[in-house]
């Protein structure tokens, strides 16, 4: 008992140490509570037929994966998985082949733990959880589970009817995170009684976390002994959505343990180098489906389908996608996000230039996400879009900053945008020099209509270190710029009071004042001239100009536009040559608004005598009232 306290606490330990427990949403919640999860072990077959009952009663389950066999006669295929993650339920691990872990040299546990998380990882799943076969494990076993990067294992004994002094529940958080306990493994002597029994016990024991272990599922259960009748499985999930009003919750693993999924670990590391592995998709020795050293992006239902193709650039094999609809994000393939083996490494500011071969029916975009100091992996940034294309065509992205300080690692891919099919091939990563930041300029936009003493807000995103930024205006594209700050602190806004300077072509900077070479220019937008002394503080709202806007004083159907403004003058037509047009503009909005203020008073007028009238009418018609 001792030793296995001990080895209990070791891998507690060494949880808080990797940082790999998270602490889920339920775990983190305070006070006595039921959680139950349903548990799928080995992704048969059979198990298809549990994602419409599980839709039925709104409840959620964890499935472990033997991904050796995933494909293979009785088993469910990679399509089968993605289904079941796109409807919410968690695809954890359950070793390569199933073996009894104890039996086997170190290596060969390594190369079963590792490699199942790492095929399950290149189909676009996020494993955080194991299951270990046939609850063959110790604790060399299960610090092997986290070394492999698993943020949890599960056993299959530990609770009820395992032994005579067990509890009825594990406790939330778990004792030890490598050695979840579970009731044993439902048979086909367990009937709905002894299923129900298990979570009324945690329920009367005052709460704790009950994880329910299925394996096949049938109508008879007379072909094999650790099986539940199909209409018995229904029934208790039934049951089981009906006691959340009691405060029994039926939740997944991912639920209660939390933590993002970690990089892959290969069964034999190597060492990390600066160059792709793989950059032509010939290489395919473990026989998942996908290229070696990369793997698809979230996992998608049945939307989305993926192969290898002979249809190549070069060599024998190139990648394709496809998309039947263009529902849910877009799926990608990209380097493997591990440990340094597939992952190359990178230079702390320095660039990069990504390349792809590739021939689409849909538009494609270039990507590339980094591997932080922590190790875990964040998206970065995103490539222009890339046209479809029917024949073979290269294209190229320069990353448009320089690599993060704490960056270690880069994956770079290609993503799909719409529906369609997609080809690539021949992936080419080059470093290259690149500005330590980037500034976007968000709003405005251009082609917007902005009037003279207006308060417009200017925004812009910051990419890198600019602590201090300089904003100017230019007119009519000319060359020389009004500053309008200067060593502005880097707040993404400011307040800009629009210059009453007329110009059809004005346009805004901002740079950092550090390094005038990090920049960001507007498109052209118009300054209109201010409002009239007749009618102080008048003005259209952002992106209207004055001069579209109707009038009741023009013929139905007609709005004043460029060139033509309400009044006696007739418009400002003919106007044209080097400053006329400002004049004219300046002019035109003047007497537009000066025109509004004289239609607004007459409105006025008319509305109060309408009002002595409508009094006069009303004896007369009834009420009805004219408009």
């Amino acid at each position: 008992m001792r030793a296995r306290l001990n080895a209990r606490a070791g891998t507690c330990l060494l949880a808080m140490v990797l940082g790999v427990w998270g602490g889920g949403v339920w775990a983190a919640t305070p006070g006595a509570r039921t959680v139950v999860t349903l548990a799928f072990d080995d992704g048969l077959a059979e198990q298809r037929q549990v994602l419409d009952m599980l839709s039925a009663s709104g409840l959620k389950a964890t499935f472990y994966i033997i991904s050796g066999r995933v494909g293979q006669s009785s088993y469910m295929t990679v399509d089968d998985l993605r289904r079941l993650a796109a409807a919410g339920h968690d695809i954890g691990g359950h070793t390569l082949q199933h073996d009894e872990l104890l039996t086997l040299t170190p290596q060969a546990q390594r190369q079963e733990i590792c490699e199942d998380r790492l095929r399950l990882l290149s189909w676009g799943f996020a494993p955080t959880s194991l299951a270990f076969p046939f609850g063959s494990n110790d604790a060399a076993v299960n610090q092997m589970a986290a070394a492999c990067g698993y943020n949890s294992a599960r056993d299959v004994r530990g609770l009820v009817d395992t032994c005579g002094s067990c509890p009825p529940a594990e406790t939330i958080p778990p004792f030890d995170p490598y050695e979840i306990r579970t009731p044993a493994t439902v048979t086909r002597d367990d009937g709905l009684e002894t299923m129900q029994a298990w979570v009324t016990a945690a329920e009367a024991a005052g709460g704790g976390w009950v994880i329910i272990v299925f394996h096949f599922v049938e109508p008879d259960c007379t072909k094999h002994t650790y099986c539940v009748k199909t209409d018995v499985l229904r029934e208790f999930m039934g049951w089981l959505s009906q006691r959340a009003s009691l405060g029994t919750e039926v939740r997944t693993v991912q639920d209660i343990m939390g933590g993002a999924a970690r990089p892959a670990v290969h069964p034999v590391s190597q060492e990390r180098g600066a160059a792709l592995k793989n950059p032509s998709l010939e290489a395919e020795e473990n026989v998942d489906g996908v290229p070696d050293c990369w793997q698809l992006g979230p996992a998608y239902g049945g939307t989305v389908r993926t192969e290898r193709s002979a249809e190549a650039h070069s060599g024998v094999w190139s990648y394709r996608l496809e998309r039947l609809d263009a529902s849910g994000d877009a799926p990608s393939l990209h380097v493997l996000r591990d440990d340094g083996t597939c992952a190359p490494s990178v230079t702390p500011g320095h660039g990069a230039r990504v390349s792809v071969w590739y021939r689409s029916s849909t538009p494609l975009h270039l990507k590339a996400s980094v591997q932080g100091l922590d190790g875990t992996w964040k998206e970065w940034e995103r490539g222009p879009s890339l046209p479809p294309a029917e024949a073979w065509t290269e294209a190229s992205w320069v990353l448009p900053i320089a690599l993060p300080a704490d960056a270690g690692g880069l994956s770079v891919g290609v993503a799909m945008e719409g529906a369609g099919w997609a080809l690539v091939d021949d992936f080419g990563l080059e470093a290259t020099t690149a500005p330590a930041a980037r500034l976007v300029l968000d709003a405005p936009a251009g082609g917007e209509a902005l009037v003279a003493g207006q308060d417009v807000e200017v925004r812009w995103s910051t990419f890198g270190a600019v602590p201090a930024l300089d904003v100017a205006y230019s007119t009519e594209a000319s060359a020389d710029w009004v500053p309008v700050a200067t060593a502005l602190e880097n707040t993404g806004t400011l307040t800009w009071r629009v210059p009453d300077a007329p110009s059809r072509e004005a346009v805004l900077r901002i740079a950092s004042t550090m390094d005038g070479t990090v920049e960001a220019m507007s498109a052209p937008f118009r300054i209109l001239a201010g409002a009239s002394p007749a009618d102080p503080g008048e003005s259209p709202p952002l992106e209207t100009p004055p001069q579209e806007e109707p009038s009741e004083d023009l013929p139905a159907g007609e709005v004043p536009g460029d060139g033509q403004v309400q009044g006696e003058s007739g418009g400002c037509g003919g106007c044209e040559g080097t400053g006329a047009g400002e004049v004219c503009l300046a002019l035109a909005g003047g007497l537009f608004v000066l025109a509004r203020s004289l239609s607004r008073r007459r409105r006025g007028a008319r509305s109060a005598q309408a009002g002595q009238q409508g009094a006069r009418r009303e004896e007369g018609d009834g009420g009805t009232g004219g408009g």
